[in-house]
């Protein structure tokens, strides 16, 4: 009988909140503050499957941000004690700012993992995905 010293996995959800790779979860998913890494520097992962992939990240930058702007508009309006909500929103607003780069990397990121919970298989690999990998016929 053999042992393995190797790592355990970790797990879906610390990775997930890591914004590592949702197929080894160890890779990076981004290597800037906007820049996403595609592939994954582990394993290779591709993250854009297709061409507008993101496109339903907004979905869940929307909920994120829905999440964020309500209580900051509920905190604006019990300091201010007014009810002129151009203030409390403009107020609200300003100080969701410095959230946006955190609702942007994890709306991605849980974008990714929904796909990945969907199809995570190579079969239901779109064209452009088995072309950037160099298993499909070229254009």
């Amino acid at each position: 009988m053999t042992t393995t010293t190797s790592r355990p996995r970790r797990s879906f959800l610390w990775a997930m909140i890591r914004q590592r790779c949702p197929h080894c979860r160890e890779g990076r998913m981004f290597s800037g503050l906007w820049h996403m890494n595609d592939p994954c520097p582990v394993c290779g992962k591709l993250f854009q499957r297709e061409e507008g992939y993101f496109l339903g990240a907004m979905y869940f930058s929307y909920a994120l941000a829905t999440g964020v702007l309500i209580p900051l508009y509920l905190l604006a309006f019990l300091l201010l004690h007014t009810h002129n909500t151009m203030l409390i929103a403009a107020l609200a607003t300003g100080l969701y700012v410095p959230f946006i780069p955190l609702v942007f990397r994890y709306s991605r990121v849980l974008w990714v993992y929904v796909d990945q919970l969907v199809s995570p298989g190579e079969s239901s690999a779109a064209p452009y995905e088995k072309i950037r990998r160099g298993h499909g016929d070229k254009f």
